[in-house]
C-alpha cells in the first residue's frame, strides 16, 4: 500500500480542524467551566466538511482534496479525492475499528486501534480522535491548571498519555494541543489557528500539525473551504469491492 496515502488518511481523522461557514441550525455552543477551565466546544448531531490536506512525510509531499463526515460519538467517515472527482481512498472510524480502501492498488484494511497504535506509536482511541478532529477540549478526571499569559494552560495524564491543553481565555477556544507518549517520547502538536466568529461559536480556519516519531517529523497543513451541521441523518458508505486484497 502506498505509505503517504495510507498516513494522510489517518492524519486526517487524528489531526483535523473545522471550519464553519454557515448559521449552523443543528451546532451549539457549549460552555463548560472544569474547576478553573472555561472552554466552549460544538455540539451537534451530524457534520460534513470538504478542504485540502498537505502531507510532508519523509521527504515526500502529498496534497490531496477530501470530503469530512461525523455522526457525533459514533462515526468519522473520510473521502480523498485527488481531483476529477476521482476517489483514490476511502476511511471509516468507529468506536472499535477502523476500515480503509485504497482504489489506487484495489486494497482494503479492517483492523482496530491497535493498527493506530502500531503505526503512530501512540495510544489513539474514537473519543481523542474526533476531538482533536473537532478542536474540542475533553475534561478528564484530574487536572492541573496553570496560568500561560493569555492562555489557560491544562495538564492531564491519561494512562501512558500526557495531554497538554491551551485554551485563549478570553475566546474559550483550544489554541493547542499537545498529546505525548510517555513510553516511546512520541508526540502529536495540532495548533488551530485564525479563528472567526460563526454563529455563536469560534472555529479555527485554518489547522497545522506535526507528528514527531523516533526524532522524525510528519507535518500536516490543513484548509477548510465548506462545513456544515444537521440534524439531517448522514450515511457513510462503505462498500469493499470483491477482488480487492485484503491486507
Amino acid at each position: 500500500m502506498n505509505k503517504i496515502l495510507l498516513y494522510g488518511l489517518l492524519s486526517i481523522a487524528i489531526l483535523s480542524g473545522c471550519k464553519k461557514e454557515v448559521v449552523p441550525a443543528a451546532a451549539e455552543t457549549v460552555t463548560e467551566t472544569v474547576g478553573r477551565v472555561s472552554v466552549k466546544n460544538i455540539e451537534f448531531n451530524y457534520l460534513t466538511a470538504k478542504g485540502q490536506l498537505k502531507l510532508e512525510d519523509k521527504g515526500e509531499t502529498t496534497s490531496s482534496g477530501y470530503t469530512l463526515r461525523i455522526k457525533k460519538d459514533s462515526v468519522i467517515w473520510v473521502s480523498v479525492q485527488p481531483g476529477l472527482g476521482i476517489e483514490a481512498a476511502r476511511l471509516k472510524v468507529t468506536q472499535d475499528s477502523v476500515h480503509l480502501i485504497n482504489r489506487i492498488h484495489k486494497e482494503y484494511l479492517a483492523t482496530d486501534y491497535s493498527f493506530l497504535s502500531d503505526k503512530f506509536q501512540v495510544n489513539m482511541n474514537y473519543e481523542v480522535l474526533q476531538a482533536i478532529l473537532l478542536g474540542n477540549y475533553q475534561a478528564q478526571g484530574q487536572e492541573k491548571v496553570m496560568d500561560a499569559d493569555q492562555l489557560q494552560h491544562i495538564q492531564q495524564l491519561r494512562t501512558n498519555l500526557l495531554f497538554d491543553y491551551f485554551v485563549g481565555r478570553d475566546s474559550q477556544k483550544l489554541q493547542q494541543l499537545n498529546v505525548k507518549d510517555q513510553q516511546t517520547q512520541n508526540t502529536i502538536i495540532v495548533k488551530y489557528n485564525n479563528f472567526q466568529e460563526v454563529g455563536q461559536v469560534a472555529f479555527a480556519h485554518e489547522m497545522a500539525a506535526e507528528v514527531q516519531q523516533k526524532g522524525i517529523a510528519s507535518t500536516f497543513t490543513l484548509n477548510h473551504t465548506k462545513v456544515t451541521t444537521t440534524d439531517e441523518i448522514l450515511t457513510f458508505p462503505f462498500a469493499v469491492p470483491s477482488d480487492y486484497k485484503r491486507l
